[in-house]
């Protein structure tokens, strides 16, 4: 059996494992809507399943006079989301959105026509069902600034904390802290397991030079070190807010979902929004009216194409679409993400036969897919996460490290036929060939290093008046001195790693990647590195804002701290586009309590909490 054959076969082995359970929410009221939206009087129109959306529809669900309508644009996610190792393999599927951005003078010239890939979950759960399951919430500085900083009032880190806890079932009872943590909530928040030989050999690694090992990244205190995070996993399989949320609601008789449903406009008269107009099936477009509010929660992208299309943003660029104008506001603006460097790439050079390189890659691949039918969680060496302060006078980490392996010879074995690196980060065929070659001398393991608090933003513009059209996504990122400097410092953090005994002891060598764009310059130099941050530096699927928020004062702001649409009345947004600043982990956890708080606003307006 040649490598490749493994590889293949491994992956495949997926699809026979006992234990899958369809994700699959049991009702659609899509055919009841289109032939008549009227039938139902409805309370509250939420628009979008994602991570956010899911949440605000089962929780204003709870309230049992309330008629809740759910509009999802896709459907239900596939079996194969449920297996965290195959995550990447949500990518660049019919569960993605799929968007990319607009050229950029600088960066990305290593990607397929010079245009960053944004992946988004199309479906019910969102980006919660197609995402790598990471649970980081982020730091007391993150939301402090939100309510200090941006003028959020009731977004500070301990205003936030009670919707965390309320989300959360968190399951090691090891490490479990009330003050940090709670139990019984709808999201099971899981520790990982792996077999991986290089988790103990990093793990040394990064002690020897002086890094701490913290054993709850989700603690009150800074993070500075390295460690496990924790996942949205249940019983080794993904928990997306579709799992957690939705579906335990689906017997409430006054939840209604609709699936592949695109709204198209929010229906706004005399500045109060009072329904949607979206599309049939039939391609026909028809409008459902509600007697409260809409709630836009389509993510950092859909909701502020929405909002413009409805007559909400910057009046000169409506003005530019011929769209009427309801509110001028900001909206677009704010695009936020932390920008990664996929590019430190190790190999195993310890020397053995090749036979032996290959039998050893693809048993550990068995190895860690086994732990998937004995419903253990597993993200395999990902697990092993790290965070770096660049400067020491900082408090709190502005570099995190995130590692995951290529098994030998598996780039190009993905279901959809594209190359492992052009799925995760779009890279051209010159790019990824490099990638081959050098995954044709052992497994990969790629270090990431990855830009927590980013400096610049960019925008979400109408590429045109078509709502079926998507978006001009204008990324203006690294466009700050101090950001590349930041990313070098990450670089040089791993480089550093790479000369440990530990590393050096089990094999692994950092090796250069041989781009043709970036032949005039010695490798490991600073103008090495700073080309390789111009063609291969990549948005790590944390796409936020769009509708940000802040104070009632605030002109740059979208909504206000209740998340209400500034100067529309029954109109909200609850979002990760709301975000006036990014937090500085990984995002999906922030959604989601932004779901809840969110839910929880609404509720005390109408004197339900």
């Amino acid at each position: 059996m040649n490598a490749k054959t493994i590889a293949v076969t491994a992956f495949c082995m997926v699809s026979v494992l006992q234990g899958y359970h369809a994700i699959i929410y049991p009702s659609d009221y899509a055919s009841a809507l289109y032939e008549d939206p009227t039938q139902v009087t409805f309370d509250f129109i939420v628009v979008g399943g994602g991570s956010a959306g899911a949440t605000v529809a089962a929780r204003l669900s709870e309230i049992p006079e309330w008629n809740v309508l759910l509009l999802e644009a896709g459907g239900d996610p596939p079996e194969i989301t449920e297996n965290p190792l195959l995550w990447t393999q949500n990518l660049r599927t019919k569960f993605d959105w799929e968007f990319f951005s607009e050229k950029n003078d600088i960066f990305f010239k290593g990607m397929e026509q010079e245009r960053c890939i944004l992946s988004r979950g199309f479906g019910l759960g969102g980006s919660s069902s197609i995402n790598a399951m990471i649970y980081l919430r982020g730091t007391v500085e993150d939301f402090n600034q939100w309510k200090n900083k941006y003028g959020c009032r009731g977004w500070g880190y301990e205003d936030v904390l009670p919707y965390f806890k309320k989300s959360e079932d968190f399951v090691d009872t090891c490490r479990f802290n009330s003050e940090f943590h709670s139990q019984g909530g709808p999201l099971t928040v899981t520790p990982l397991e792996t077999f991986d030989p290089a988790y103990k050999v990093i793990a040394e690694a990064e002690q020897s030079i002086h890094l701490i090992e913290v054993n709850d990244f989700n603690r009150k205190e800074p993070v500075i070190g390295y460690g496990n995070f924790d996942s949205t996993t249940r019983n080794g399989r993904r928990c997306s807010t579709l799992k957690a949320f939705l579906i335990p609601s689906s017997s409430r008789p006054n939840l209604y979902v609709a699936k592949n449903t695109i709204v198209t406009k929010v229906l706004i008269k005399d500045d109060v929004a009072v329904g949607v107009e979206f599309k049939c099936s039939s391609d026909e477009f028809k409008s459902v009216y509600c007697t409260k509010e809409v709630v836009i929660c389509a993510g950092s992208i859909k909701s502020p194409q929405l909002l413009m299309l409805s007559g909400i943003g910057p009046k000169e660029h409506l003005n530019d679409h011929g769209i009427p104008i309801i509110k001028d506001l900001p909206v677009g603006f704010n695009l936020q993400d932390h920008m990664s460097v996929p590019a430190l790439v190790f190999t195993d050079r310890k020397c053995r036969p090749m036979e032996d390189i290959i039998n050893e890659s693809g048993d550990l691949l068995k190895k860690e897919i086994s732990l998937y039918s004995k419903n253990i969680s597993s993200l395999g060496l990902s697990k092993l996460m790290t965070f770096y302060k660049s400067n020491d006078d900082l408090e709190y980490p502005d570099v995190q490290i995130i590692k995951f392996r290529i098994p030998f010879n598996s780039t190009n074995t993905f279901p959809n036929k594209i190359n492992v690196f052009t799925n995760m980060f779009g890279y051209t065929k010159e790019v990824t060939n490099v990638y081959d070659e050098l995954n044709l001398l052992s497994d990969l393991i790629v270090m990431t290093p990855i830009l927590l608090q980013p400096l610049s933003t960019g925008r979400v513009m109408l590429n045109s008046i078509n709502p079926l059209d998507k978006p001009k996504i204008v990324l203006n990122y690294l466009s700050c001195d101090e950001e590349i400097e930041t990313l070098l410092k990450g670089i040089e953090f791993v480089v550093k790693l790479s000369k440990t005994k530990s590393m050096i002891d089990a094999g692994l060598v950092l090796e250069e990647l041989k781009l043709s764009n970036c032949a005039d310059y010695l490798w490991n130099t600073g103008d090495y590195w700073i080309c390789v941050i111009q063609n291969l530096a990549a948005p790590f699927y944390h796409v936020v804002g769009g509708c940000k928020m802040g104070s009632e004062d605030d002109p740059y702001s979208v909504v206000d701290p209740k998340l209400r649409v500034k100067g529309i009345t029954g109109m909200r947004v609850i979002d990760s586009s709301v975000m006036p600043k990014i937090v500085s982990v990984n995002t999906n956890a922030a959604s989601i309590m932004i779901g809840e708080k969110g839910s929880d606003i609404i509720k005390e307006c109408y004197g339900k909490l």
